[in-house]
């Protein structure tokens, strides 16, 4: 049951680094569209009205202080509890009083399925620690913070208690090798069983202890880890060259990234060296981690925690994903050796007097802004226009009614139900089912947000006892720049496109689903399997088919050109492998620090070793990225499901979305198959299903899937270049 309190957020994975955190038409072109793909009937959804509601409120409210109502109000989320903060210690108290009795019926002789007691004790905890969880991370008062986080505390103390129980692990594992209940019951009570024995469940008291130790140790560890990696430097200007120095003001400049656009090269390496400067203590904390981490793998009888945290997911075996790593740097090396070359003419165009200096790690951000810029010809002030907020918002609801049948619909709010004035609250209708599903929105940035884009579950589906489905409640939270401009909508550039959709893909594969068990449901799923549908949907920002039917520029009503989203794609895509390349790499040094302890070699050393024979650009000596990869701590040993996410979407979208994008044959095909089963179906069985494959999908279909992809859009990227030169 250790997954019972486990962080609820689904932080964005960015497509540089990656961050573990990333922008209407005439009817004559409408119905010309029509005629190619099922395009969703007008009379289903009014396809305007995202763009009217963001139209008529004013920007300013967007930026009004987070708080709760002070006077009468029927709580957040419409929980009465939660109309003061005291509510948080009443809701605890009776999930405690309430998972007692479900114990005491574990033990009943008549009991009914000990799963379904397990599931409901999951449940009880679930729906007040997860919103514990998010209002802990969200900008609401103090004194509602430090309430969240007390019953958080009472919450975690009664998971240990549950997860220490063996006389309820017993019999468990006894309904479970009886043979009690369905496949999907067997199922979901392994999961469990897996918790408790992850937990330490059959140890002595002295290895449970130590196991308790180790687990807190971790947490620490990560914690400080987390916040050196977040770290940023203040470096006085005395220390930059005398021509560099000339061109600041201030005393110091702040460096919270390693790279930049500046045309100075010296400039650049010097904020990219410092940035990835060699910190004894962040090297400590990695070092003290990864042998905790260790040790609590070995503790629960696994080779090393790569083995540990790879159970159950689709690679699950470290030999698979060294394999499939290994493999796809091997295929799209050609293609990452082909976008440097292609860098190196670019930056011999701009650089004329340092012609042939060789590409650095340095030069790729500028390379990149000046291909988009001088190339592509391609500014946010030309695109941003066609990508308002309401217009996104609409070409989602568009996506969803002609795929799933459901539409968006907003919703009133009580008092005190939400946490903002902006957010705003959905529902998800189904055009026979009803209410599927509720998504509260928290889409713009503010002072004291959270700046990561992430998805929170507040509640999950569920089978209840009558037959009916506890509807699934999730918070989508971006951080979008309102506009200040009442003339003017709020505009997306592509990448804020992309998170919105992303996080779209997250909220819908949590409420379409239907599980039996909401330990199982959704998201709650494992890491390779949840990023699916959100990187899936992504694909859409760039399928012209259906972006021209809801990019329109907010003053014209022009729909989006062709010739400019065909720019756009390519501009998104001009170093895809040199970018994939680098991803494979983090995901490579990350699974291998988390092999057996210690390691053969120093880090330098290995992460060193690793660039140098795979990636085309040359390691950069003196230089430390790994210290600041601080998805070592969320993804620690499983980076790698990012790309293998990303490789099942690639190959869910070319061979079965690409011809007819909005076909709802296709969509609810997807749904049936792929996202109602959350967890309850093991990852294999998912991914087979989503195929008409006489054999499981095999590491070539999934490196295939990738290269095909950036091959593809290598030769549509060189097309131009050539025209260019």
């Amino acid at each position: 049951m250790q997954r019972l309190i486990g962080n609820s957020i689904r932080l964005r994975v960015k497509k540089q680094l990656i961050t573990l955190c990333r922008q209407l038409h005439t009817n004559q072109s409408n119905s010309s569209i029509a005629h190619d793909f099922n395009v969703a009937s007008t009379s289903t959804i009014d396809s305007n009205f995202f763009t009217n509601h963001f139209r008529k409120i004013s920007p300013f409210s967007w930026l009004k202080t987070s708080s709760l109502s002070k006077e009468k109000n029927d709580g957040l989320f419409q929980i009465k509890e939660l109309s003061t903060p005291e509510g948080f210690h009443i809701l605890a108290e009776r999930v405690v009083n309430k998972c007692e009795k479900l114990l005491d019926e574990c033990f009943n002789p008549s009991r009914r399925k000990i799963v379904e007691i397990l599931d409901e004790i999951s449940d009880e905890i679930c729906r007040v620690a997860d919103l514990a969880e998010f209002i802990r991370n969200v900008d609401v008062d103090n004194e509602l913070k430090q309430a969240a986080e007390q019953a958080y505390g009472i919450l975690h103390h009664l998971v240990e208690k549950m997860n220490t129980n063996t006389k309820l692990y017993d019999h468990a594992k006894q309904a479970y090798e009886s043979g009690e209940g369905d496949e999907t019951d067997q199922r979901v009570l392994k999961l469990y069983l897996n918790d408790f024995e992850r937990s330490g469940i059959r140890f002595t008291e002295n290895k449970r202890l130590n196991y308790l130790q180790l687990h807190e140790d971790i947490l620490q560890l990560e914690n400080y880890f987390r916040h050196g990696a977040h770290r940023e430097y203040q470096i006085p200007t005395r220390q930059l060259s005398e021509k560099v120095g000339k061109r600041f003001n201030e005393k110091a400049i702040t460096i919270n990234s390693a790279h930049s656009n500046d045309d100075d090269e010296n400039l650049r390496e010097f904020i990219f060296r410092q940035y990835f400067r060699y910190e004894p203590e962040q090297e400590h904390y990695l070092d003290e981690l990864l042998h905790k981490r260790y040790e609590l793998a070995k503790l629960c009888g696994y080779t090393s925690y790569s083995h540990r945290a790879l159970d159950n997911t689709l690679l699950n075996k470290p030999e698979y994903v060294t394999d499939y790593l290994e493999q796809i740097m091997t295929a799209i090396r050609p293609f990452a050796d082909r976008d440097v070359q292609l860098m190196q003419i670019l930056k011999n165009r701009l650089d004329p007097q340092s012609t042939n200096k060789p590409i650095a790690p340095w030069d790729i951000a500028r390379l990149e802004a000046r291909f988009k810029s001088d190339v592509l010809n391609i500014s946010t002030q030309e695109y941003t226009p066609y990508f308002s907020l309401g217009a996104c918002m609409d070409g989602l609801n568009l996506i969803f009614n002609s795929l799933f049948n459901v539409t968006l619909n907003k919703q009133p709010t009580a008092p005190g139900e939400i946490w903002h004035p902006s957010v705003v609250k959905l529902s998800v209708d189904h055009v026979t089912e009803g209410t599927v599903g509720y998504i509260y929105c928290d889409l713009f940035e503010r002072k004291d947000k959270v700046p990561h884009d992430c998805h929170f579950t507040i509640q999950c589906s569920r089978r209840l006892a009558d037959g009916s489905c506890q509807l699934p409640i999730v918070v989508l939270h971006v951080n979008i720049p309102p506009s200040t401009n009442p003339n003017v909508p709020t505009l997306l550039t592509l990448g804020l496109v992309e998170n919105l959709f992303h996080e779209f893909g997250h909220a819908m594969h949590s409420a379409l689903a239907r599980t039996r068990y909401q330990h199982a449901s959704g998201t709650r799923c494992q890491t390779d399997i949840a990023e699916i549908p959100s990187q899936w949907m992504e694909y859409f920002v760039y399928e012209p088919r259906v972006v021209k039917l809801f990019a329109r520029h907010y003053e014209t009503g022009q729909t989006i050109p062709d010739e400019l989203l065909r720019r756009l794609h390519i501009a998104q895509n001009c170093f895809q492998a040199h970018r994939t390349q680098v991803q494979v790499a983090c995901a490579m040094f990350d699974h291998s620090f988390h092999g057996p302890y210690p390691l053969s070699e120093s880090y330098e050393k290995l992460y060193s070793s690793l660039l140098t024979k795979h990636t085309s650009l040359p390691y950069i000596s003196s230089t430390y990225p790994y210290l600041k990869f601080y998805h070592l701590v969320d993804y620690g040993a499983r980076f790698s499901s990012y790309i293998i996410a990303r490789s099942i979407a690639s190959k869910i979208w070319h061979d079965q979305f690409a011809k007819d994008p909005l076909s709802k044959t296709t969509g609810e095909q997807f749904r049936q198959n792929f996202l109602q089963w959350g967890g309850e179906r093991e990852p294999n069985e998912l991914i087979g299903n989503m195929f008409s494959l006489t054999k499981k999908l095999t590491i070539n279909d999934m490196t295939k899937a990738i290269t095909d992809e950036i091959k593809d859009n290598a030769q549509k990227r060189d097309s131009l270049f050539k025209k260019n030169k």
